[in-house]
């Protein structure tokens, strides 16, 4: 397709005419009859027919075909190149590409005309036609739309000669429209020249005059502080004029600029920029951060940040406040820099400053106002060291800040130092360098000229400008002691030291030094040096790591240390090496730390745990009689003994540990499983801490019932006969439910749901609790006195319950009771509402 490119609508200057323009290229190249000969492979141009206008299948024109005879402007296509077909067809050698005579030749007039026309639109986006034209040449001419236009649309069609072909008219090319829109309120006004602009104070004035462009309804004014625009203005243009004004700011670097705006019915047509006014300055904004500080007895320096703009500053001085801007006292000083000092003055005065900053504008306002008393003597400097307790031979570092009245640095600084009564006083003199005379001053003191016990008091004075000292700091005191020592002992039960431990218990000891110092605690842990897996106290495997802690303990004595180490507080594993490290924390406020390794080989010995269970089907407690038998399945002294019920969760709950073996101990149980009781029996060797551990099996119970306990007490048998069962081993209330029973579970998890902006749903923070409640409703016969008395003696308990249900499950609970008792009906509807919460056993 053909199109014209470049279409632009303009209009004419001084009339209301449009004209549109445009660019074209009608050239085209094509090949010349003759460039196929006999032999030739070719193929069909596009859009072609056979020589007597018969159409030709599609699937010709994507084969190459031979030419067989040529006779003119007549060619015959014999078989194609693949060899499938040979069709023996006539076809107009100018519809052939590919023959090996075949030649290619420009032809430039292939335009007819362009067809134009013209559209206008009255502000409903619809299109009426307006004057159509049929030019030659690249333009077109569109006098006076209507009045009421809006719009102009231009729409340009190039139209082709033709030229024939096997005695048809055909066309060099088909044309395409191409089309542009212009806005009739599109008409932008002239640039308007740079405004004129002045300052006065704090408040800028901008102005254009003589303005002649007669579409220039209203001049925009853009206010620009540095690269920031802070004030845009449209004002109307009246008598060929147009002003603003706005407020500016102290210590601004100020630039205008402004475009021409043309009013066409409701829109604004907005013209160019015109360049920007040469930078224009106000007076400069105030000083800030005015700092006087003593140069010596009779001067001082004013130091003050920077105003952007100003080229000067102005400084006024005087002895009374009230004398600025009321009296002929007062001083002024003009200087160039943020730095200013002022000489000459009296001794002993307060004085009084403040600054101005200064442009070809005008002064800025005045700054603070500050004061100083020069030749004053500064305060006593604030102090202290690196430590309170030092030891011999390491430094010791004494600190102190000058605390000046008159804003000067430190010039000098006396240390006194108190050595056990000997007293001595050094001299220090400041920095004068910039950057390092107003840092912290320090002096040092080398600790090893003095001995274990040694006193030491110090403070300091320091000096100003006027090289007069202050008072003496408080005096602080640094006690020098010797590095304390520690003496660790590791040893058997028979006080022989060992690095191999064969048996418990053992014992750690520890001793301190020197004699000056005495111990106030020690800190004792015990570490493993590789990672192994053992078995807890309760049975359950348990992996240790290389570097953790299997003991762990802080003995707040004053004397020597020797700790017991037994299976009761320790457990390590056989073959495994550890590391003990003891912490010594002295009087003096000094530590020493020591370590100690050892290593662990015992004989393992087996053991076999074992327990006799008995249950009252009354209360459904349970008794239990644990007991250990040796590899000679005789019972031993060497072991002690714990039980742990496992609950119905996988869990276990100690019921009672570290027994004696050799006693014929029953335990009660008040809260067995009411499915089944299940018991874990863990035997731990004295002698090496080995643990042995035996789950028994399931003893059946089979109570169908829920049971509720509650104010109970029970007591374990020890050397137990045969007749001592019949003191009573439990005592408590049980409420028994024996009817059918409706649980309502739920839990509540305690979390929290936060949103975050920027994700599509909230994110979720889970705590510890579980929030766990249940709600049993159950109907009691009103005959059944006993159970209803039950009730309600638990629904005034005001304490916990232990809550056991025929699935197994049981744990400790808050309960709260309501029943419903009515004189028609049979039975009484009983609700429990169960919260569980912590609880013992």
């Amino acid at each position: 397709m053909a199109s014209v490119s470049g279409l632009t609508i303009k209009r004419q200057t001084g009339s209301s005419t449009y004209y549109a323009t445009w660019d074209f290229d009608s050239s085209i190249s094509q090949s010349t009859g003759g460039g196929v000969n006999e032999g030739d492979w070719v193929t069909i141009n596009d859009g072609a027919t056979w020589y007597n206008g018969v159409e030709i299948a599609d699937w010709c024109f994507s084969e190459t075909w031979m030419v067989i005879q040529v006779s003119g402007d007549r060619a015959v296509l014999g078989e194609n190149q693949g060899g499938g077909h040979d069709i023996q067809s006539p076809i107009n050698v100018n519809d052939l590409s590919g023959g090996s005579g075949e030649s290619t030749e420009t032809i430039t007039d292939t335009l007819e005309n362009y067809d134009v026309q013209w559209y206008y639109d009255t502000g409903d986006d619809i299109w009426f036609e307006g004057s159509s034209d049929s030019p030659t040449s690249t333009h077109s001419v569109y006098s006076s739309p209507p009045s009421n236009a809006l719009r102009i649309k231009v729409k340009v069609t190039p139209v082709s000669k033709t030229y024939t072909v096997n005695d048809n008219e055909t066309s060099y090319w088909t044309g395409e429209a191409n089309e542009e829109e212009f806005s009739l309120a599109g008409d932008p006004p002239e640039t308007p020249k740079t405004p004129t602009t002045e300052i006065e104070k704090l408040k800028l004035t901008a102005s254009i005059e003589n303005i002649s462009d007669p579409r220039t309804d209203q001049i925009e004014f853009e206010v620009f502080n540095d690269l920031v625009k802070v004030n845009s203005t449209i004002v109307d243009v009246k008598l060929c004029m147009a002003s603003m004004s706005t407020n500016v700011i102290a210590g601004g670097k100020y630039r205008v600029r402004c475009r021409a705006i043309n009013l066409y019915y409701s829109s604004k047509i907005y013209g160019e920029y015109s360049e920007f006014t040469s930078e224009l300055l106000t007076i400069p904004a105030p000083v800030t951060n005015v700092v006087a500080s003593a140069d010596s007895k009779t001067s001082v320096v004013l130091d003050f940040d920077k105003s952007s703009t100003a080229t000067g500053y102005k400084i006024e001085y005087v002895t009374n406040r009230d004398y600025f801007d009321t009296s002929s006292q007062t001083s002024s000083l003009s200087v160039t820099t943020n730095r200013a000092h002022v000489i000459g003055l009296d001794t002993g005065k307060e004085w009084f400053f403040r600054v101005a900053a200064t442009n070809s504008k005008g002064d800025s306002e005045w700054s603070d106002i500050v004061s100083l008393t020069i030749g004053s003597a500064p305060a006593a400097p604030t102090t202290w060291s690196s430590t309170a307790t030092a030891i011999v031979g390491e430094p010791l570092n004494l600190y102190w800040v000058h605390n000046a009245k008159d804003n000067s640095s430190q010039t000098f600084a006396q240390v006194e130092i108190d050595v056990n009564g000997t007293v001595k006083t050094y001299t220090q003199k400041n920095s004068t360098d910039e950057e390092e005379k107003d840092k912290t001053s320090s002096f040092s003191i080398n600790t090893s000229q003095y001995t274990e016990g040694t006193v030491l008091k110090w403070r300091v004075k320091t000096a100003g400008a006027t090289n007069e000292y202050g008072p003496w700091s408080v005096q602080r005191q640094v006690n020098i002691y010797a590095q304390p020592t520690l003496e660790l002992g590791l040893t058997n039960a028979s006080g022989v030291s060992v690095e191999t431990i064969s048996a418990f218990p053992f014992y750690i000891s520890a001793v301190t030094g020197p004699k000056t110092q005495s111990p106030i605690g020690y800190h004792l842990t015990i570490t493993a040096e590789e990672s192994y897996t053992t078995v807890d106290a309760v049975g359950e495997d348990k992996i240790v790591n290389s570097g953790d802690d299997v003991y762990s303990q802080y003995f707040d004595i004053f004397t020597s240390l020797k700790a017991e180490i037994s299976a009761y507080n320790i457990a390590i594993k056989n073959g495994m090496h550890y590391t003990i490290t003891c912490v010594a924390s002295m009087n003096s406020g000094l530590s020493v730390q020591k370590t100690l390794s050892f290593n662990v080989a015992w004989d393992a010995i087996k053991y076999k745990p074992n327990i006799s269970i008995s249950v009252n089907k009354k209360n459904f407690t349970a008794y239990l009689r644990p007991y250990c038998l040796d590899m000679n399945n005789k019972e031993t002294d060497k072991v002690i003994i714990s039980v742990f019920r496992r609950e119905f969760d996988g869990s276990f709950t100690e019921i009672i540990s570290n027994i004696e073996n050799n006693k014929n101990t029953y335990i009660t149980d008040p809260h067995p499983g009411l499915d089944y009781a299940r018991y874990r029996i863990v035997a731990t060797e004295k002698s090496t801490g080995t643990i042995s551990y035996y789950d028994a099996p399931g003893y059946p119970i089979g109570c169908r019932f829920a049971v509720i306990q509650w104010d109970e007490k029970w007591r374990n048998l020890e050397n137990a006969t045969v007749d001592a069962q019949e003191q009573t081993p439990w005592t408590g209330s049980l409420l028994l439910l024996k009817y059918n029973l409706d649980v309502s579970d739920s839990n509540a998890p305690d979390k929290s749901l936060v949103e975050y902006a920027g994700r599509k749903h909230p994110v979720s923070y889970y705590g510890t609790q579980l929030g766990s409640t249940s709600t049993w409703s159950v109907e009691i016969p009103r005959n059944d006195k006993d159970t209803l008395y039950a009730i309600r003696r638990l629904s005034t308990w005001m304490g916990d319950v232990y809550v056991r249900e025929p699935s197994g499950s049981g744990y400790w609970a808050s309960v709260t009771v309501s029943y419903d008792i009515k004189h028609t009906e049979l039975t009484i509807p009983v609700s429990l509402t169960i919260t569980r919460v912590e609880g013992e056993k």
